[in-house]
């Protein structure tokens, strides 16, 4: 609703002018008018209008005083001149206050049209840009920088739609590598969803390389069948090849409560949605229910034997992930069994002498069973075949060959195919015999040695735009740096130039 205030101190021009604008253009409001400009100045900074329509010619203060008064109060509304003079005086004044809409009296209901077609076409276009900006503030947790400006979602109904390529991502870091990303949604489709649904769709950051999240806008008193529209969305995307699911939340009005709706969709995704399959969601909100051990997985590892060969691990294992599979477990339930299975069968012997493989990172990298199988049986034999963790030689040169070669180009753009083009190996084989040698992921080394020297360079010149920071140490996004330095350090970026520069 556009907030429309009228200062006239004619009752009969002000009454006419207030019809002509609700009878015509349901979506202007009268929120109230003034009959002189010091009345005005008050009633606008208390109410702050969108859009003032103002007579020049008044008692007490004049329009033009008015308008320069709210300006200088820091309040920069559209302003239309009410005249029944055309003097060129008047206007050269108005414009240098940027005023460039003036109705002559009597007023033409066509040149009125005009004008609020203008006002309402510019108001939509400014209102995306600054609901956009208030969505992105609310996602990233910070209250005060959300309580601190005014809030363009009142009077709407906010829902968020999270489009998982594959599987929940474990940790902070593993986008650093991954060059593979959910299909992008072209702004022709989000325009056709928007004109279908008559709702705005905000495409915002997820926090790893396999989202997108969405929210859908739209007026409190006009709701959009989101559904039907998440539906819409979810085939235009959807491909062979990957799961994908669409998780749509509840309803947020007036923008209250978006990041616990955030929270509930992710949630959901790990303690609802099944590993390796997709399907759009409706979310409720869900406890955080305590994981327990699926009683199958249990009866399988009491038939382990109590020194297993490789042959019967590989036999257990498929018969843990069958089960899975079958009974379509969810993400965080197929981790916490198979970290079961693993303690069971990895030999007591080896304990504290090897890295054990990681579920929810082994899980948050694959898209399907059959992958899961192959990359926890690679784990698994590794640890079978070499029986204790000392690496053999070629091995332990090809780890060190990462290293250095990391060590020497962490600032560029790297992803996972350039360990397949350059070492002529996976890149999973890769990071296995890394985290074996040095303890690390080779993720997450990379993410250290770019935190390191993004700190150096902060540290060295603290005024340095955190954009080129991100830039030089090889991040090409700002937003995804500032998450994985807050992960890393626990302050953001601009918190820790802060700390330097308060040092000085």
């Amino acid at each position: 609703m556009i907030q429309v205030m009228i200062v006239e101190d004619e009752p009969v021009t002000a009454r006419g002018l207030s019809l002509m604008i609700t009878r015509n253009h349901p979506d202007f409001r009268v929120i109230g008018t003034a009959g002189n400009g010091k009345e005005g100045v008050r009633k606008i900074l208390a109410d702050t209008p969108d859009l003032i329509f103002v007579d020049i010619n008044m008692p007490v203060m004049n329009g033009l005083d008015m308008i320069r008064q709210i300006q200088e109060a820091g309040f920069f509304p559209r302003c239309v001149i009410l005249t029944g003079y055309a003097e060129f005086e008047y206007a050269r004044t108005a414009i240098h206050l940027g005023v460039t809409d003036f109705l002559l009296k009597p007023i033409s209901s066509d040149t009125l049209n005009e004008i609020l077609i203008s006002c309402r076409q510019k108001y939509q276009k400014e209102l995306r840009i600054l609901q956009a900006e208030y969505l992105q503030r609310c996602l990233q947790h910070n209250p005060a920088a959300v309580s601190e400006v005014r809030n363009p979602l009142a009077g709407y109904t906010c829902t968020l739609l999270l489009l998982l390529s594959g599987p929940v991502c474990s940790n902070i870091y593993s986008e650093v590598l991954f060059d593979s990303a959910p299909p992008a949604v072209d702004a022709q489709t989000r325009r056709r969803i928007e004109e279908t649904y008559q709702a705005a769709v905000f495409p915002l950051r997820g926090r790893h390389y396999n989202e997108c999240l969405f929210a859908v806008v739209f007026p409190d008193d006009q709701p959009a069948d989101i559904v039907s529209a998440a539906r819409e969305l979810y085939e235009a995307v959807r491909s062979a090849g990957t799961y994908m699911n669409l998780l749509i939340s509840e309803n947020a009005v007036g923008g209250n409560g978006i990041p616990d709706l955030l929270r509930n969709l992710y949630l959901y995704a790990l303690f609802r949605t099944p590993f390796g399959y997709g399907l759009i969601h409706t979310v409720k909100p869900v406890s955080d229910d305590k994981i327990h051990i699926s009683r199958e997985i249990q009866q399988i590892c009491l038939g382990i034997p109590g020194q297993p060969d490789l042959e019967s691990v590989r036999e257990a294992l498929h018969s843990v992930l069958v089960f899975c599979q079958d009974k379509n477990v969810t993400q965080l339930q197929l981790i916490s069994d198979l970290r079961y299975f693993i303690k069971t069968v990895v030999p007591g012997s080896l304990n504290g002498q090897i890295v054990y493989p990681d579920a929810a990172e082994i899980v948050s990298s694959c898209f399907s069973y059959e992958e899961l199988e192959t990359d926890l049986r690679f784990e698994l034999e590794r640890i079978y075949d070499l029986g204790a963790p000392a690496l053999a030689d070629s091995e332990q040169s090809l780890a060190k060959q990462v290293r250095n070669w990391l060590d020497m180009n962490f600032t560029s753009q790297i992803t996972f195919k350039i360990f397949q083009d350059i070492f002529g190996h996976s890149e999973k084989y890769i990071a296995s015999l890394f985290k074996a040698e040095f303890g690390i992921s080779p993720i997450k080394y990379l993410g250290n040695l770019r935190i390191d020297m993004a700190k150096k360079l902060i540290r060295s010149n603290p005024d340095l735009l955190l954009k080129d920071v991100a830039e030089m140490v090889g991040y090409t996004d700002a937003f995804y740096f500032s998450r994985v330095f807050k992960s890393h350090e626990g302050i953001s970026p601009s918190q820790y130039a802060k700390l330097q520069i308060d040092s000085l």
